[in-house]
Order: C-alpha cells, then structure tokens, then sequence
C-alpha cells in the first residue's frame, strides 16, 4: 500500500487559509471600518478647518496687520482648500486610497518650509536658527493628530515618519548655513555663562533640543497609531458582539438576550431538566400552497411566524426551531423558572386569540382563514448545545417534545384549536396558575402515534 503525505499537506494549507465565514466576516468588517474611514474624512475636515480658522484668529488678534500677516492667512486658506478639496473628493467617492496620503504629507512638507524658510513679504528677516527656536513645529502635531481621525493607523504612522523626517531636515538645512553655531555638548555640561550666551546668539542651534522635538513627534505619533489600531479592534469586537446578540434576538426573548450574550457557556453542559414545549402548526398548509402562488405561500408564513414567534417572547419563550410552517418553543430553556408551565399555557392560549385576530383581517380583506393547531406538553427533557462553533444550537430531546408535536397534530381530529398534555396542567397547578385553566375541557386519554401508552388531553375547543 502506497503511502503519501499529499494529503497532510493539503490540509496543512487549509488550515491557513480562512474560512468562508471569516472571510465574510473581514469583508463585512472592511466595509464597516471603509465607511468609518470615510466619516473620519469629514470629521477631518471639519477639525481642520477649525484648526485653521483658530490659528488664523490668534495672528490677527496678537499680530500686525501687513503684508506678511496677509501671506500667513493665505497659507492658512491653502491649506483649507487642500482640505476642502479632499473632502468633496471623499463625498463623491472619487478619492483614491493614496490621495489622502499624498495631501497629508504635501501638508507637513509644505508646513515645515513655512516654518523654517522666510516670510517673503517680511519687513524684519531673522535668522534661520531663530525659526527653530520659537516652537512653530508643534503645529507639525496638528496635521499628524488630523491623520488619527480617519482610523487609519497605518496614515498616522507614515504622517509621524513625514514629519520627523521633514522637520529632522529642516534643522540639517539650518545647520549647514553660514554663521551657525551648534552646542558641542550637552548643555547641562556647560557653565551658566556660556550657556546664556548661546541662548542669546540669534544663529545658535541646540542640537539636543532639536532632536527632543523629533523624539516627541515620533512618542506622540506612536501612542496616536496604539490609539487608532485599538479603536480598530474595539470596532471588530462591537461587530462580533452585535451579529452575536442579533443571532440571539431570532432566537431567544428580548430579557434572556443580554444573560445569553454575556454568558460564556450559557448553556452548560447537557443535562435533564423539566421544561415546557409549545407547537404550533398551520392546518392544512399542505393543500393551501398547491392552489396558492409561491409568493403568497411565502407571505403567509412569514407572516405566521412572524406572529407567533412575537407571542412566544411575550411570555418569556425561546423559539427553538421553525419546520417549514410549523414553529416549536420553549419554556425554560436555557434556564429553568418556576412559572414555565404558566408561561407556556398562556403562550398557547395566546397564540390562539392572536391567529383569530389574523383571520379577522384577512376575512375582511377577502382572504381564506387560517387553521391552526397548538399543541403543549410539560416533562423532563434532555437539554445541550449541539453544532460547531460556527453554528451553535440548542438541541432539546426528550418525550415531551414528541408529545407536544402529537397534541398539536391532533387538534384537526380533535376539532380543537389547542390540544394540552395531562402533565402540562399538573405543572400549571402547582404553580399556582389555575386561574389559566378557565374554558380547557377534560378530553380524557389519547392514543398517540409512536407511543404505546395513551396521554391524557386536554382542549380548547374551537369557538
């Protein structure tokens, strides 16, 4: 027998490669995140221009008003209209995944210039060592905090890398002009005088201050990136958390939601417990799809189960399965309570009056009634989460159920409109729930299909 390890291999590889619902899952997350991207574009845009309508208002306030002022507000108007720009490019789609990136680095670029370079309609002309010194590179900080907005914590890296290059530039452009002086050692090493000397030549660059600034930049643009990226998880989380939450609201009544949700083994381990079954079947659904279109089939069941599955989480219930145009619920699954079999009677009950309300409007809309049957039962069943992690369920298996689905099927032999085990309405009692019982009629015991001894039934007659 010939041996390979072709197999191993292969799923090896599988093992690596995603499945179709993670795949899913990223592409619904991408989505997600794109249009958070998309809105933190505006966002952007917005504390842009915020940004510079408050820088403008601090140099008309504290400055003179002449030529160089003029040429800084224009500036200022630049760099709105590149904002501008980008962002009616974002509004029609338009932008390119580069676009943001290239206006992002044109900004500290072209900030970093205006900085250290000369102010051409400027009366006074400083040195360029004066530039550095006068803190003017905290507004760098301004453009990289922009790039966090768009959750895009690869953006705000490279805008922190931009600018430390840009700015490291700057002061390398200012070293090398003529006349510059540059500390030989630290500061702390150099005696009061000297240093107060330095500090008062107006072409002296502190190299180490210098380098502090590009530190700062790179902590402040590092700690932005953490920011981002963990808001991008926090995203990832709140979508699992949601989808998960939705898939328990199909399920589950609206007060079990959040225990099932927070819960990390909500159903535990299988076990025995006593619980109550409620079926509810459309009579003759058979018949009603063969002279009916496939359109007006599909309404009515999803009408139907729309219904019911209402009723069921009005009284506390958990749908555990909808079979075609029957639909089965649950009492006291996941966790049992001491009113379940109250729960279930009144469910059942209700479920009735609630198809005699659907009928009343169909009938006055011209539409045929519906007939439908609701069986329950009370008893011990076997309890536990079958499935993968993928797809969980409950599975609930046990006699109990077997009945119930018998009882409802028996409502059309019966001429009744709810067929109820024996051991349903011992359990209503020793709730204290008799006053529930009022109008269920004795019917005496039943032979069921599949079972060898008979079960006592109980009705509600059709009115």
């Amino acid at each position: 027998m010939a041996v390979t390890f072709s197999d191993q291999g292969t799923e090896a590889a599988r093992s690596l490669i995603p499945s179709g619902l993670e795949l899913r899952r990223r592409k619904r997350l991408g989505a997600m995140l794109a249009r958070a991207e998309r809105d933190g574009a505006r966002l952007q845009f917005w504390a842009r221009s915020s940004a510079m309508a408050a820088i403008a208002l601090f140099f008309l306030a504290f400055a003179k008003w002449d030529a160089a002022l003029a040429f800084t507000i224009g500036m200022l108007a630049v760099f709105f209209l590149l904002g501008l720009f980008y962002y009616r490019l974002v509004q029609r789609r338009l932008a390119p995944t580069w676009l943001g990136t290239a206006i992002g680095t044109l900004d500290i670029v072209l900030l970093t210039f205006l900085i250290v370079g000369t102010n051409p309609f400027s009366t006074a002309v400083l040195p360029p060592a004066l530039h550095l010194r006068e803190g003017a590179f905290a507004y760098l900080l301004i453009f990289v905090s922009l790039g966090a907005l768009t959750l895009s914590p690869r953006l705000v890296l490279w805008l922190g890398l931009v600018t430390a290059i840009s700015w490291s530039a700057a002061v390398s452009w200012v070293v090398m002009q003529p006349g510059i002086i540059v500390a030989s050692k630290l500061a702390a090493n150099l005696s009061l005088a000297d240093r107060m000397q330095m500090e008062q030549n107006p072409n002296f660059v502190d190299i180490i201050a210098q380098s502090a600034n590009v530190v700062l930049i790179l902590i402040v643009t590092g700690i932005l990136a953490m920011v981002v990226s963990r808001s991008r998880r926090l995203a990832d989380d709140y979508i699992v958390a949601e989808r998960a939450r939705i898939n328990l609201a199909r399920h589950f009544s609206p007060n079990m939601v959040d225990e099932l949700a927070s819960a990390d083994e909500p159903f535990g381990p299988v076990r025995r417990q006593d619980i109550a079954i409620v079926f509810a079947d459309i009579v003759g659904f058979t018949k009603y799809s063969e002279d009916h279109p496939a359109e007006d089939v599909f309404e009515l069941l999803r009408e139907f189960h729309r219904r019911m599955e209402q009723v069921v989480f009005d009284h506390g219930g958990t749908v555990d399965n909808y079979i075609g145009d029957c639909i089965m619920a649950t009492f006291g699954v996941p966790q049992a309570a001491e009113d379940d079999a109250g729960r279930a009677l009144r469910c059942a009950q209700a479920m009735a009056a609630s198809v005699k309300q659907w009928n009343a409007r169909r009938v006055a809309a011209g539409e045929d009634p519906v007939n439908v049957g609701v069986g329950a039962q009370y008893g011990p069943v076997i309890v536990g989460a079958v499935g993968s992690e993928r797809s969980l369920s409950i599975a609930v298996v046990g006699d109990a159920c077997n009945v119930a689905s018998r009882l409802q099927a028996l409502c059309r032999d019966l001429d009744a409109d709810i067929c109820l085990g024996a051991n349903l309405i011992e359990a209503v009692r020793r709730e204290g729930s008799a006053d529930f019982l009022s109008g269920i009629v004795d019917h005496g015991p039943v032979s069921l299909r599949g079972r060898d001894e008979p079960v006592h039934v109980f009705t509600v007659p059709k009115a």
